[in-house]
């Protein structure tokens, strides 16, 4: 018995250091990050009318569902307090979820190699700060990363074993990480080409082929059909052809740049449609956000797409972007890592090879991460940028092999001082440790401090029907006024209060200099209406200014000396 528990002892350690870490992100964060509003939108829209929301929505209503539920929980148990119940519900269910995706990790490496492996797998993976931090916001990708690496190591079972069962659960968290996000059907999909590859080398008779076929066809039918079949499309997510509002592409910004000036040797500069927002809403997804509570009305049926002429881009310019892709993707997976994982991880596909890892376990892994990074240059082709959290995946399939890495230098150590294995492993996960860990509990979102209080100031002195022109989702989830966004469905203040409530009087402006997406001349429009009353610095502020400019409209004013002539 107390063999089996100090068995255990490295993976409750990495658990607890996962909580902990966790725990003071969630305590050090003012607020979630914009995404975790655009979800609760998408929540409080599946509590009206579940099939609306999921047809109207780009978004996966997995996290958004989870995150009801335990929003619901959370307001069950008396805490009904507005939007903070939604903040605690999303962050519970992320929460949970990393703590448990550090298991599947230990399981992970433990069923492809050993529990010395395991272990320091699991301990890698709880320090990293971008994985520890995503799992205390409330965003989908956590969630997504604990289903998609529950199929990634089931899958490696099945491959190595020929059992059928882990390749049906396999393919079954698959379906389910792919009602989270859409590359969740990565695993289900390299699966369906393992099968066959296997009955046409004659690998498998073709009962098992058979078998396994109506395995993967079954789940699908039951588990991944039903969300296209009530949604109406298979994702809208960097697809613009499901798209009813089709944004320009990145790509075709840049071949129309280029050919508006084709003098220029200099790379033309546009704007990433993506860049915009982190987590492609829906053009309504302003509006849901300024008044969550809204009813939600049935969408417009979807006109049929109009044909659109195949466009012929240039192979420099198809070359630039796939430089700039894979820049991106590696610049991306050294944050994942942090760096200072990296070597472990290149000399652990070394030792991977050199310890007679099955190939097929090996083709099946690597299948697996092209795929992935394939789907990201794609979405760097159409949104024109790849964030730091779409490679959580590629992260969680490289801790084996960072392990691996990890104890081929303690072999080499060990070759030349003789030290004990265990504390030439431990000494060097401390090490490494001092380096990562500072940026495992760096505070996130404080730059939204400001425009928190400039909400809550306004809403202490707002007359009744008065409203809010922003640049910031934070404004209409933080308050009740009615709010009117600048953003990419309104690039200037007109613009935005032609959009507005016509029976709202929109004294006043927050304005977030500085932010992503802010524009220059929005303080000169606003100037031409309002007057400055307010100011806030931005904290997060260093290599360029931003801060939180409140502006009161010249009318309310006027009111208000009428109103209370001491004002």
């Amino acid at each position: 018995m107390v063999a089996t528990k100090s068995r255990y002892l490295p993976l409750l350690l990495a658990i607890l250091l996962a909580a902990l870490l966790q725990t003071i992100l969630l305590v050090r964060a003012p607020t979630i990050s914009a995404d975790g509003i655009i979800f609760t939108s998408i929540a409080r829209d599946l509590a009206r009318d579940p099939v609306a929301a999921m047809r109207q929505h780009d978004q996966h209503p997995g996290f958004p569902a989870a995150m009801l539920a335990s929003t619901r929980l959370v307001q069950a148990l008396g805490y009904r307090a507005e939007p903070e119940s939604w903040i605690v519900g999303g962050r519970a269910v992320c929460f949970v979820c990393g703590l448990l995706s550090v298991w599947v990790v230990w399981r992970f490496a433990r069923d492809l190699y050993d529990e010395r492996v395991a272990n320091i797998a699991a301990m890698v993976f709880a320090m990293l700060p971008l994985v520890r931090a995503n799992a205390a916001d409330a965003q989908s990708d956590v969630p997504h990363l604990l289903c998609y690496l529950t199929a990634a190591w089931l899958a490696v079972v099945a491959v190595k074993t020929d059992r059928l069962l882990p390749l049906a659960g396999a393919a079954a968290a698959s379906a389910i990480a792919y009602w989270i996000r859409p590359e969740g059907l990565e695993v289900l999909l390299v699966l369906v080409v393992f099968v066959a590859w296997q009955g046409l080398r004659h690998q498998w008779p073709w009962r098992r082929v058979g078998l396994a076929a109506t395995a993967l066809a079954g789940v699908t039918l039951l588990l991944v059909a039903p969300y296209p079949l009530v949604a109406g499309k298979i994702t809208s997510k960097q697809l613009p052809f499901f798209k009813q509002q089709v944004r320009p592409t990145f790509i075709a910004q840049l071949a129309e740049a280029a050919a508006e000036e084709p003098n220029s040797s200099a790379p033309p500069q546009v704007t990433p449609p993506g860049a915009a927002v982190q987590a492609e809403p829906s053009p309504v997804a302003a509006a849901e956000i300024a008044a969550p509570d809204a009813r939600l009305d049935p969408p417009a049926p979807t006109p049929p797409p109009t044909p659109q002429p195949l466009r012929r881009y240039s192979v420099s310019l198809i070359a630039r972007l796939a430089a700039g892709g894979l820049a991106g993707l590696i610049e991306c997976l050294c944050y994942g890592l942090r760096f200072v994982f990296i070597p472990f991880y290149f000399v652990g596909q070394w030792e991977m090879v050199r310890r007679r890892t099955p190939k097929r376990v090996i083709a099946f892994l690597w299948a697996l991460a092209l795929l992935h990074m394939a789907i990201l240059l794609w979405v760097y082709f159409v949104s024109g940028y790849i964030a730091s959290r779409h490679v959580l995946p590629l992260v969680g399939l490289a801790m084996p092999f960072v392990a691996l890495g990890v104890l081929y230098v303690e072999e080499k150590v060990m070759s030349v001082w003789p030290l004990p294995a265990p504390r030439i492993a431990v000494a060097t996960l401390a090490v490494s440790s001092l380096v990562v860990l500072p940026y495992a509990v760096r505070a996130y979102n404080r730059e939204f401090v400001p425009v928190i209080e400039a909400t809550r100031w306004i809403q202490s002195r707002a007359a009744p029907g008065s409203g809010i022109v922003c640049n910031s989702p934070y404004v209409g989830y933080y308050g009740t006024l009615p709010t009117t966004i600048l953003g990419p469905g309104a690039l200037s203040v007109e613009a935005a209060l032609a959009q507005g409530n016509p029976g709202v009087r929109y004294d006043y402006v927050v304005l977030h200099v500085g932010a992503h997406g802010y524009r220059p001349e929005w303080m000169a429009q606003i100037e031409q209406r309002y007057r400055p009353v307010r100011e806030y610095d931005d904290p997060t502020a260093v290599r360029r200014p931003r801060k939180v400019v409140v502006f009161e409209a010249v009318e309310a004013q006027a009111r208000r000396k009428l109103d209370d002539p001491r004002s």
